[in-house]
């Protein structure tokens, strides 16, 4: 037997979750959120960004079932423009640690979505149909219609 004091779940500097009741727990969020920089929520839902759009993409540990390049999209846009209201915000070196994953998700995309619509091109007997797929080059064209997409344009 050791000396050591109890160990809680509690979440540091408040009180129990587990113990308050619904309003008790929703003024201690609020408390929680009011203290915390809004940089910070931001910084993290850019990981979270992240994260969706490789997934979405295909990279997840469930692979290629769970991509679905419409959603990659939304949130490599989205991330896209987190990225450019902390460099407004902050400069770009609170930006910085998202400008390089980002790149690296847009290229990502663009491979896929070529992959996708090449996939589709080869299908034997089916009519070529648009994919409603956002694509570097604006919308209505296919991937690879224009050369290479650069991050940032």
């Amino acid at each position: 037997m050791t000396d050591e004091p109890p160990r809680t779940d509690a979440p540091t500097g408040g009180p129990d979750p587990g113990q308050m009741n619904a309003e008790e727990l929703m003024r201690e969020m609020a408390r929680q959120l009011a203290e915390r920089p809004v940089r910070d929520f931001v910084m993290q839902t850019m990981a979270t960004f992240a994260d969706l759009a490789g997934i979405r993409i295909g990279l997840g540990p469930e692979g290629a079932a769970r991509r679905d390049l419409p959603q990659a999209r939304l949130a490599i846009e989205t991330l896209r423009a987190l990225v450019a209201v902390i460099e407004a915000e902050g400069g770009a070196a609170q930006a910085r640690p998202f400008r390089e994953p980002l790149a690296q998700l847009q290229m990502l995309y663009a491979r896929a979505a070529e992959e996708e619509a090449s996939n589709a091109a080869s299908a034997p007997d089916e009519p070529e149909a648009d994919s409603g797929l956002w694509t570097p080059d604006g919308p209505g064209k296919k991937p690879g219609d224009s050369g290479l997409w650069t991050p940032g344009t």
